[in-house]
């Protein structure tokens, strides 16, 4: 069984829980869904099912479609297709090979195409046409490939697009001046600091402070979580600004963060909470800019 069915071990799971959030999404009519209860709802209903030599079972999106198409609106409604199907498999299967395919897919395809949303499109490129590729690159793949590939590669998609955006945070960089007159270069980052974006922050920090020969300030307001790979290029980050003699601190650090990033000990790594203990810091570190020689 195992060499027969290969990757659908894994595949065909996958895309019942998945067809099986997608209904209650689609009938819930706005309604929260609790895709958790979900899941243990049909892992329940599948171990029964071992006991009793059932077949594993799983929400069908197209019955669900056929139903309520036909106004169906309780579960009673699955004792009227309980019957049939008895009826059908005891009496009526010779018959059933005279019914044309078209005619059973006409039927699915009927209750099926209202669920197709296209009227979401036009919203999502005027609001981000990226959105768009994920899921029409997943349309195609499936009509290209076989469905578990499709499935696949639609993961596969989304899974780059979200790592892509995790490695290329939102940073902004400004000049202000301290209550004490002093310039500096405050950098502030939207997002944690984990390892797929951690070397993007690095260059960019190492650019600027460069660039502009000044303290500069991290303000981590917006970091809520770090791994130990931003641990260790913050304790390089913080080597290099030292050889350099120029000040570097991290402002209003989430504790939870700081425990993170103090786990490599760091030398010269400091934080501040409060806007005006920025001009005692610079006094301590007595910081004075360095001409930049152009190449």
């Amino acid at each position: 069984m195992v060499s027969g069915l290969g990757s659908g071990l894994i595949v065909v799971p996958l895309i019942a829980l998945m067809e099986n959030i997608a209904i209650c999404k689609a009938f819930s009519n706005g309604k929260p869904v609790d895709a958790t209860q979900e899941l243990i709802a049909i892992g329940l209903a599948n171990i029964a099912n071992s006991f009793v030599q059932g077949f594993p079972g799983t929400g069908s999106l197209s019955r669900s479609a056929v139903n309520n198409a036909s106004g169906v609106r309780t579960p009673m409604g699955n004792i009227y297709t309980m019957a049939l199907v008895v009826l059908s498999l005891l009496f009526f299967t010779p018959y059933f090979s005279y019914i044309p395919k078209a005619s059973l897919a006409a039927v699915i395809i009927a209750a099926v195409v209202f669920m197709v949303e296209v009227k979401v499109v036009k919203p999502m490129w005027r609001t981000k046409k990226s959105d768009l590729i994920p899921g029409l690159g997943t349309f195609i793949a499936c009509l290209a490939l076989p469905l578990e590939m499709g499935i696949l590669f639609g993961v596969g998609l989304n899974v780059v697009f979200i790592l892509y955006h995790a490695a290329r945070p939102k940073i902004s960089v400004e000049r202000l001046t301290s209550p004490g007159g002093t310039e500096y270069l405050i950098i502030t980052p939207d997002r944690c600091l984990i390892f797929p974006s951690v070397d993007y922050v690095r260059n960019l920090v190492t650019k600027q402070s460069i660039r502009q020969s000044l303290p500069v300030v991290i303000d981590c307001s917006h970091v809520y979580g770090a791994d130990f790979t931003a641990a260790t290029v913050i304790d390089s980050i913080t080597q290099d600004f030292a050889k350099r003699d120029q000040p570097l601190f991290f402002y209003n650090l989430k504790p939870s963060v700081c425990a993170i990033f103090e786990g490599l000990s760091p030398a010269d790594f400091v934080v501040y909470y409060r806007e005006e203990h920025l001009d005692d810091l610079l006094k301590q570190r007595a910081f004075k800019p360095k001409e930049v020689m152009s190449a």
